[in-house]
């Protein structure tokens, strides 16, 4: 029944990111994801496996959400087990555009989604800090 539950988060999830990031900057909404919660029918995972499941789950049908909206569901996913996960968005280190990638990170260690870190220079991080509601100043 948690994996049902689960799947219906980040599926939501998912459609909220897209809303916010619509009608807001992306260091409001990061702020926004960033606030607790919990969910008490959702064991902790690993974070790894949350990255998969998260990959699986939002991949179904014809939707291939980018690196951005995948991060930010996977980011409030670990938020809400605890886990003080931050949004790191970088480019490419010989960069000939500005195709930029973003990943999550743990406690420095890149845990989704891939490929992560792998070839990008970090160009901003947005640390796991305390929750701004949307719409206050």
């Amino acid at each position: 029944m948690w994996k049902f539950l689960l799947a219906a988060r980040m599926w939501g999830l998912l459609l909220l990111v897209k809303l916010l990031l619509w009608h807001y900057p992306l260091p409001v909404v990061v702020d926004y994801l960033a606030r607790p919660a919990t969910h008490p029918h959702v064991p902790r995972l690993n974070p790894h496996r949350l990255c998969r499941i998260n990959d699986r789950v939002l991949r179904i049908g014809p939707l291939r959400p980018r690196c951005l909206t995948r991060s930010l569901v996977h980011l409030r996913c670990l938020r809400a087990q605890g886990d003080p996960a931050e949004l790191v968005i970088g480019l490419p280190r010989e960069a000939s555009t500005t195709d930029a990638h973003a990943w999550v990170e743990l406690n420095g260690a890149v845990v989704g989604p891939a490929p992560g870190k792998a070839g990008h220079e970090e160009l901003v991080r947005y640390p796991a800090g305390p929750g701004r509601r949307i719409g206050s100043p």
